[in-house]
């Protein structure tokens, strides 16, 4: 199992995606993404070119994917794997293992959530800020163009 920080995730790929969505993501700074897919091959006494040879893809993508390097992975990839490696969850591709008191954070505000129907006041002011940022990043466009 290989994990990787998700403040690292973000730094990589921030320049790629919309800032308001990075944004968003920053708000699990802390957290880790763990890969699962080489405990997969070993389990299954499998190779990295075997696994590529069942998927379709590339050696060097199930390799990058393997050693946590590969941060971007689509849905068709993940279905691939799942169906070549016969598992029956996202998870057991990989995990996001939140710190302790976020995860305890997320828990209470979700049951909460669903409870009552009503967002958690945090999330509030996330969607608040982000339309802030939103309607900023529409004038800057505009302005540019």
């Amino acid at each position: 199992m290989i994990s990787q920080e998700v403040d690292q995730i973000i730094e990589e790929m921030h320049k790629l995606m919309n800032p308001i969505v990075v944004g968003t993501a920053s708000h699990l700074k802390g957290a880790k993404v763990v890969y699962k897919i080489d405990d997969a091959l070993k389990e299954r006494k499998l190779t990295q070119k075997q696994l590529a040879a069942m998927t379709g893809m590339r050696v060097a993508t199930i390799s990058e994917l393997v050693n946590g390097k590969g941060t971007n992975i689509n849905y068709v990839q993940m279905l691939a794997l799942m169906a070549a490696l016969r598992l029956t969850s996202f998870e057991q591709i990989f995990e996001i293992r939140l710190p302790e008191e976020m995860e305890e954070q997320f828990k209470r505000e979700s049951e909460y959530w669903i409870r009552t129907k009503e967002k958690p006041l945090s999330l509030i002011h996330l969607m608040m800020d982000n339309l802030e940022k939103k309607k900023e990043l529409d004038f800057s466009r505009f302005m540019d163009s």
